[in-house]
């Protein structure tokens, strides 16, 4: 007998990973195994009674249990296309991607006309980031099966997740006027409403689906979102805690449970809101970092635990996040004591800062692996010894370190730039005339629709670029050639390159130049991050004034003297530079008196 699957090392394996995962409009699930709709599953009643069983498992969250029984029906019937798909839903439930996309492969060739399928396939491939095959695969799904129950919703998410907003808004507008009783289909439309930009106009449909079906988690969960970016914390804590409240899976649970705690942070409301932030590692998360880590984890509650202790930090999530987590690394090093000992592992750019920064610890590297997209982290060298009595990810100590505002420090720098390297840089920025040396980017390595949103079009910066008196340098990694070509043919400015400095992989220069320049500009990443933690002077254009890093406040309590800008409503980029471009001006002008 010919065996199709090893189910232990798949469960052994764990979780793959998402390389286009939507947790913050919480729109999809994984398709659900309709045996009703399906003519091979009602040909033998008891295998689809087993499999009514099986799913019945998998959809309350027991999926290991579940595939165990469709794995004993593959033992006896390996070439049914129902039992191959189901096991290809439940791999998928366990995280087990590129093995649910071998069993759905199975069953579409043994039934090529089964429509279920072609969704499985088109969902899978839509979380694989192959975004053009998944769209073909929903439309066959939908030309098979054009009356199927939730086949446009998956279409209208795809077609959302390139950016086909105009295309999405008309299939679901469609939809809602032959069912217009379909909560679903006015939730979606929600969704693609806001990520269009349209916030505002959300609120609408989501209140829509509400009222179609009371007490609708998703509906709850993305209206929550919504007021979240409209700025009404207090109505976004109502619909995420409704959200909670009504989950109908245990995925939806984690999500809506992050995205709590993400806007009780963004209210002011930390000592829950850190309480909470500890969903973010629950591997039903799509974003969650899997810890391969050999220790006790230590969840942040209680400092006085760590006295004499050796304890491992981890740094988590992007390189901006381990930067500004490190804020807690000197309340660390104290609560250890003098017989305890703080280890750190980080990115492997930021050691030499690190070590730096805090001479006592023991600093490494963290080592990463992606596998399908999720991160799998672990750091072998810090535990060789055997030495190490706990470890903690990173953002668990702003649990026992930033309960309450009055616990961040009031003077800025808590890192320790390189001082030779920023002589030098000053050095170089001198020669470049006379005026104050501004630091200049605007985008993220990592760009698509959804992260889009979070920066503001080069355009944009036109009130700022062409202020004058001020000498622009770039600090923005990545291939910028014709952002460069275009401020200088379009607003006659003159962005000034570095050449001795690698912005991506030279994090330590990089943290080194922000701090010789007189202020640096730009969104919150790595680079305004690095540049704030060693005290030099950023300010910060945002899409929205709600932000959990802003916790409640005006300006970022975690590097002081830094400020914050952004417009009155969600994504009003104008009104946001026309803010920064007048208190530049001001800045300028006084740079210039105190130079004369």
């Amino acid at each position: 007998m010919t065996i199709l699957l090893d189910l232990d090392a798949e469960l052994a394996k764990g979780v793959e990973d998402v390389i286009n995962p939507s947790e913050e409009v919480h729109t999809t699930a994984i398709p659900g195994l309709d045996l009703e709709a399906s003519p091979a599953a009602k040909s033998d009643p008891k295998v689809a009674a087993r499999l009514r069983r099986a799913m019945g498992l998998v959809d309350d969250g027991k999926a290991a249990e579940g595939a165990r029984i469709i794995l004993k029906l593959l033992d006896t019937h390996p070439d049914h296309p129902v039992v191959n798909q189901a096991m290809g839903m439940a791999l998928e439930h366990l995280g087990r991607l590129s093995k649910a996309l071998e069993f759905y492969e199975r069953a579409l060739q043994r039934d090529p006309s089964n429509a279920e399928v072609y969704k499985s396939l088109g969902v899978l491939a839509s979380k694989l980031g192959l975004l053009p095959t998944a769209e073909k695969f929903m439309r066959i799904y939908l030309k098979i099966a054009p009356n199927a129950k939730g086949g446009t919703v998956q279409l209208a998410s795809i077609l959302r997740d390139q950016a086909k907003f105009e295309d999405a808004i008309e299939l679901l507008r469609q939809a809602i006027y032959a069912d217009p009783e379909n909560p679903d289909l006015w939730n979606s439309m929600g969704t693609t409403v806001m990520e269009s930009g349209e916030a505002a106009e959300a609120v609408t449909f989501h209140t829509e689906a509400l009222r179609l079906k009371p007490g609708y988690a998703r509906a709850h969960h993305n209206l929550a979102h919504v007021q979240g970016l409209l700025g009404d914390v207090e109505n976004a804590i109502f619909h995420f805690r409704a959200a909670v409240k009504n989950a109908e899976s245990e995925r939806e649970h984690v999500i809506s449970s992050h995205g709590l705690s993400s806007i009780l942070l963004s209210a002011g409301q930390l000592e829950e809101g850190w309480d909470m932030y500890r969903w973010r590692l629950n591997m039903h998360y799509s974003f969650a970092t899997n810890f391969l880590i050999p220790a006790p984890a230590w969840d942040g509650a209680d400092p006085a635990v760590l006295d004499g202790k050796t304890l491992v930090v981890v740094g988590e999530q992007g390189i901006g996040d381990e930067v500004l987590f490190a804020s807690t690394f000197h309340d660390a090093q104290k609560a250890v004591g003098p017989d305890g000992e703080l280890r750190i592992a980080c990115e492997k750019r930021l050691v030499p800062l690190m070590q730096r920064s805090f001479p006592k610890a023991l600093v490494e590297r963290h080592y990463t692996v992606e596998r399908e997209g999720r991160q799998h982290r672990h750091a072998p060298d810090l535990f060789k010894d055997g030495r190490a009595n706990m470890w903690a990810p990173a953002g668990n100590l702003c649990r026992a370190f930033r309960s309450s505002t009055d616990d961040f420090p009031s003077q800025a720098g808590f890192l320790t730039a390189d001082p030779e390297r920023v002589k030098a840089f000053a050095k170089q920025l001198a020669a470049l005339g006379p005026g104050p040396k501004v630091g200049v980017l605007w985008k993220s390595l990592k760009m698509n629709a959804a992260r889009s949103k979070h920066f503001a079009p080069f355009e944009m910066w036109k009130p700022i670029l062409k202020t004058p008196g001020a000498v622009f340098i770039n600090l923005q990694y990545g291939d910028v050639n014709e952002e460069l070509a275009e401020a200088e043919a379009r607003f006659g400015v003159k962005i000034h390159q570095l050449q001795d400095i690698d912005l991506k992989d030279d994090l330590d220069g990089v943290a080194a130049l922000g701090k010789a320049c007189d202020l640096v500009l730009g969104p919150m990443n790595a680079t305004t991050n690095l540049t704030a933690s060693v005290g030099g002077q950023v300010w910060f254009i945002r899409p929205i004034p709600v932000a959990w890093t802003m916790l409640g406040q005006d300006e970022m309590l975690w590097y002081p003297g830094s400020r914050t800008f952004c417009g009155e409503r969600y994504r009003d980029w104008v009104g946001g530079m026309k803010k920064m471009a007048e208190a530049f001006g001001a800045f300028v002008k006084t740079h210039k008196r105190q130079a004369a």
